[in-house]
């Protein structure tokens, strides 16, 4: 029976391919600071990696909060020490994992992109997401592992049913607050995350796939267009719009940066798409009708 070593498991993303690689026969550790998990001790995470066939790094604290200072240090260092951690603990390894997918970011690109950014983009973005996903994937790919592949997973808005960034957008929507927001023309790219675990599957039976990966949907969508498809899934008619101001001082008071909301994210899945992945929810409208209904 294969293995599946998940870091930072207990999260959004982590429960859900956790359970749906357990449902197709894998055996699944956790590796957490939670009890009942893997811990992160050099030996214990060694022991846990030797012999598996894929180790995926989801942890890092959630940029959903305030960038000050304090925040951006643990930002970035949950990153960087995770991500230490089991590339050290690889080295140990008596038979290394055959790959390493390791969680990166689609804020890495320029966020005012007129055109979807692929794997090829090199004029990167020069903010703080960016710096941060670009600090990430260069202690990532410091690591030579002549025997273990390793693929950073520029990964894009995850939705699903039991959290994520939809979960607000719904509820906001449900009470006729869902209209665009500022101008509505930045670009949402999305995933669902069906497809999301589809795409790991398809890069453990795709061995000449390495490196950068965009994990993100071929279809990106306006901020309007985003709405307005959560709005007719919920057979929500109205939805009020948020000027530019207001999603600034709300997003101070629930401590969050507004920039997640009002910046573009056009991202396309260049590599994924040439290989021959086939995205189950390729369209938002079908994404959403079967995460909302």
């Amino acid at each position: 029976m294969e293995k599946v070593v998940i870091a930072g498991g207990t999260g959004f993303i982590g429960e859900y391919i956790a359970n749906r690689f357990t449902e197709i026969g894998y055996t699944v550790l956790i590796v957490s600071r939670s009890t009942n998990h893997i811990s992160w001790s050099p030996l214990d995470l060694a022991n846990a990696i030797d012999n598996s066939e894929l180790v995926i790094n989801l942890a890092g604290k959630s940029i959903n909060c305030r960038h000050n200072l304090e925040n951006k240090k643990a930002l970035l260092n949950s990153r960087i020490e995770s991500t230490n951690s089991i590339g050290n603990a690889i080295l140990k390894c008596k038979n290394p994992p055959k790959l390493w997918v390791n969680a990166s970011g689609s804020g890495i690109y320029k966020p005012t992109q007129v055109h979807p950014a692929t794997e090829n983009e090199t004029e990167l973005g020069t903010n703080f997401l960016a710096q941060l996903v670009h600090q990430w994937e260069k202690t990532f790919f410091q690591f030579q592992l002549p025997k273990t592949r390793q693929i950073a997973l520029r990964t894009s808005v995850v939705l699903g049913k039991n959290g994520g960034a939809l979960k607000p957008l719904v509820a906001l929507s449900k009470v006729g607050l869902g209209g665009k927001q500022a101008s509505g023309k930045q670009k949402s790219s999305w995933i669902h995350i069906e497809d999301y675990f589809q795409i790991l599957l398809f890069l453990i039976e795709y061995p000449t796939l390495s490196g950068i990966i965009n994990c993100t949907s071929p279809y990106s969508v306006s901020n309007k267009s985003f709405m307005h498809a959560i709005r007719q899934t919920l057979h929500v008619p109205i939805g009020i719009p948020a000027p530019e101001f207001a999603i600034r001082i709300g997003a101070k008071l629930i401590g969050v940066e507004s920039s997640l909301l009002l910046d573009s994210s056009y991202v396309a899945p260049k590599r994924l798409l040439d290989a021959g992945f086939h995205f189950t929810y390729s369209k938002l409208k079908k994404a959403l009708a079967d995460i909302l209904n």
